[in-house]
């Protein structure tokens, strides 16, 4: 998955391609790289630093789709780092739940000559602003069978229960990455179970043991493909934290209002008028969204900033959520009322505590706290209202 951010909202100046006709061919030192630990979540990040003879530093985001499009994109910054650099930073791996892994130079043109020779073995286009990282590719990296495991090991994060093995197991499964799929699992497990699967959404995963045996598991997953909900049942045997034994049992199909039933949440909802000019805003708000470790969306009656949590332990839990690795949700609309909504109750009040110490805390009038057993926002970002509280009407 992708998450994205409008980054002209925060007044950046975003630098795709086109540096200067002399980048491909100057001189370039490397001096770091890094690469996320969220393999198993089907996605990486990878950033590089080079300095650049005679032109400055440059500064590469790629993002690559471990299930589909491979290596999919390359941002690149000029310059010396700074808050447009970490803005950028924070729209790319802000969601992904990371922790970043110092690579070498070796070890980075590697990664990345991997994921360029599966966009071409599947003929998935490469990002089209070529000038801004071919050159990488221009001297081999070799790394031995130990050193790839190694860096496997490194970026798929450590794995303690066997909640975690048998959620990352159907994760990877459905979204058809057997390599993925084949690092939790004992050699000779069926990973091509879900072939007839594409582009299938995970949603949601309940795990039992069978009774049968211990760390045997019987699993409901609902996912979905096109628009169409199924239930899944399957039976998971776990050795030694990885998948020894693995079976399809059945299947079901789900409407989408039982799916919405089996998706929904509580919403715990605090609402603000925020006494502050629109300069004074934008002044403020990008200091408040790097602390938070969110990612910012425009809507057309105002910004949307996702927070997330900052690991994606959510796996490790018995029920899975795609959907729980959000922290909540700061809304601020366009006649400044800022909404915060979260689906815990200790989140909403460490979101608030967030509020209380941040730039904004002595512009901010509570006018409501509300628990809404029907998610309600993102219903109201896309309504015609500008007051939450009137979209709301009478609660008891």
């Amino acid at each position: 998955m992708c998450y994205t951010s409008n980054m002209s909202e925060l007044k950046l100046t975003l630098i795709q391609g086109g540096l200067n006709s002399s980048i491909p061919h100057a001189r370039k030192r490397f001096v770091s790289a890094y690469v996320t630990n969220t393999r198993l979540m089907g996605v990486l990040a990878v950033y590089a630093h080079w300095a650049v003879k005679d032109a400055g530093d440059i500064h590469q985001f790629f993002y690559i789709d471990c299930e589909e499009t491979g290596l999919e994109t390359c941002t690149v910054y000029r310059g010396d780092w700074n808050i447009e650099m970490q803005m950028a930073e924070q729209a790319l791996i802000g969601g992904l739940g990371a922790e970043k892994i110092p690579i070498t130079a070796n070890t980075f043109r590697w990664l990345l000559n991997y994921w360029r020779d599966f966009n071409l073995k599947n003929n998935i286009p490469l990002p089209k602003n070529r000038d801004d990282y071919e050159f990488i590719f221009s001297k081999p990296a070799k790394l031995s069978e130990s050193e790839q495991a190694s860096l496997m090991d490194k970026i798929c994060g450590e794995i303690w229960n066997d909640y975690q093995v048998v959620n990352y197991f159907l994760m990877r499964c459905f979204g058809r990455d057997y390599a993925g799929a084949a690092y939790v699992a004992e050699e000779g497990v069926p990973l091509d179970i879900f072939d007839d699967y594409h582009r299938t959404t995970f949603c949601k995963n309940i795990i039992d043991p069978s009774g049968e045996r211990p760390h045997e598991y019987i699993s409901e997953s609902l996912v979905e493909t096109n628009g169409i909900y199924e239930t899944i049942i399957t039976r998971t045997y776990v050795r030694d934290l990885k998948v020894a034994g693995f079976e399809y049992c059945n299947k079901s199909a789900v409407t989408d209002t039982e799916a919405a039933i089996m998706l929904r949440k509580t919403e715990f909802a605090t609402v603000y008028e925020l006494l502050m000019y629109e300069d004074d805003i934008e002044e403020n708000l990008g200091e408040f969204v790097l602390n938070t470790n969110t990612v910012v969306t425009t809507h057309p009656n105002g910004r949307l900033l996702m927070a997330y949590k900052p690991t994606n332990a959510h796996v490790a839990e018995r029920v899975f959520m795609l959907s729980n690795d959000v922290k909540g949700v700061y809304f601020l609309s366009k006649n400044r009322q800022l909404i915060v909504v979260a689906y815990d109750r200790r989140d909403i009040e460490e979101m608030e505590l967030s509020l209380a110490s941040s730039p904004l805390k002595s512009y901010l009038l509570m006018t409501g706290q509300y628990e809404l057993l029907d998610p309600v926002l993102f219903e109201f970002i896309n309504s015609d209202y500008t007051d939450f509280q009137s979209f709301l009407g009478p609660v008891e």
